[in-house]
């Protein structure tokens, strides 16, 4: 076998901070790089958030049109010219469920050995871009028959795409979207605390909210438990961490309703390892959402989670206190749950760890398990 490392092609819409993207780059710094290199094709021709951090670890990165907008053929042209001038490439590895097929097909026709389609969250297994019925069809049975691995992050996401018999085949893998869990076995000491900065006092509880302010999520009736939960805690704060398209109306919302000093907007954050550290419970009113990653390192930090029973079962890693609730149940009962969430003790760290490593979600085993799958078939 050559010194040189194998070197992976990752496709996908672009590289800035994601969940899925998040995951990559997890992996990235946990593979062996001297056996594995990755370079990626994005579909933008505008810097991403990693791209810095790609080359620093030898990485390279292609762009490319969006597949829409470069048109189909010109499109696996360009892809076509990509893998031939700057291969040879040991799998290609697809992150963009919509296009995902297509590029299959380019690297099955230029003999590729390992074509792994990957299905990160429910929303894009799910072709939600393509209205057309017949369209959807075609596409998820061109990535079912070109690709020669399935790997999925959660049991809704590998359904929606592989079908339900997914795990019956050979080529279907759980690849869980792992953390890094030396993040979470010691308290961080930080120079300055979030209640440092905010001027919140250590008897205030703090409910937290991580998520894009999306109408997924579902802000505006967290707002309304968050008022009923003032009702009996006067002195609680809500954090809301992310941005997106509805913060203006969010903000609005606060104002009117004269909560906004309750209420701390945080933008997106780096640091959510830390933030956990700070917060009492953690709320997910979300209408659908796939599996959430936050929710896993919420419990690997031990932090109660009251969530909506939309999410999958499979969220809950028994780590500590963690609630289903409906979205039909009234604000107030909300409200009831995460006061006894927040009045409720915390899992030991052996425990809330062994619950993260049982379920499949250490980054390391999960770096080491795609490693794994790159190298099959080399002699």
């Amino acid at each position: 076998m050559s010194s040189r490392p194998l070197r992976i092609l990752h496709q996908i819409s672009h590289m800035n901070q994601d969940s899925a993207q998040s995951f990559i780059m997890k992996v990235y710094r946990n593979v062996d790089r001297s056996k594995v290199q990755f370079d990626f094709v994005v579909h933008t021709q505008n810097p991403s958030d990693y791209d810095e951090e790609i080359r620093a670890l030898g990485g390279r990165i292609f762009h490319l049109g969006k597949p829409y907008h470069a048109g189909r053929f010109g499109y696996l042209f360009d892809l076509k010219a990509i893998i031939q001038q700057e291969g040879p490439f040991q799998a290609i590895h697809s992150h963009n469920t919509d296009a995902s097929g297509f590029t299959l097909l380019i690297a099955r026709f230029l003999g590729i050995p390992i074509r792994i389609a990957h299905s990160h969250s429910l929303r894009e297994a799910t072709f939600s871009i393509s209205p057309n019925k017949m369209s959807r069809w075609f596409k998820k049975n061109m990535i079912r028959r070109l690709a020669t691995s399935w790997v999925g992050s959660s049991q809704t996401a590998s359904q929606a795409l592989f079908g339900f018999q997914w795990m019956n085949d050979k080529r279907g893998k759980m690849l869980r979207n792992g953390i890094d869990l030396s993040l979470y076995t010691n308290r961080i000491t930080k120079c300055v605390s979030l209640r440092e900065q905010l001027k919140i006092p250590l008897d205030e509880p703090i409910v937290g909210h991580i998520g894009r302010f999306s109408a997924v999520k579902n802000h505006r009736y967290l707002i309304e438990v968050f008022e009923e939960l003032l009702y009996r805690l006067p002195n609680a704060r809500l954090i809301l961490i992310g941005d997106g398209a509805l913060r203006p109306q969010i903000e609005a919302i606060l104002e009117q309703k004269g909560i906004q000093n309750r209420v701390h907007l945080l933008g997106i954050r780096e640091d959510i390892a830390e933030l956990l550290q700070e917060i009492d419970v953690l709320a997910l009113p979300s209408f659908e959402d796939g599996l959430p990653m936050i929710l896993i390192e919420a419990q690997a930090a031990g932090v109660p989670c009251v969530v909506s029973d939309a999410l999958p079962d499979e969220a809950n890693l028994k780590a500590g206190f963690f609630a289903f609730l409906s979205l039909e149940q009234d604000a107030a009962i909300w409200a009831q749950w995460l006061l006894k969430a927040i009045r409720s003790d915390r899992a030991s760290e052996e425990i809330r760890i062994r619950a993260v490593q049982q379920a499949g979600y250490d980054i390391k085993e999960a770096a080491t398990e795609l490693e794994g799958v790159y190298m099959a078939q080399i002699g």
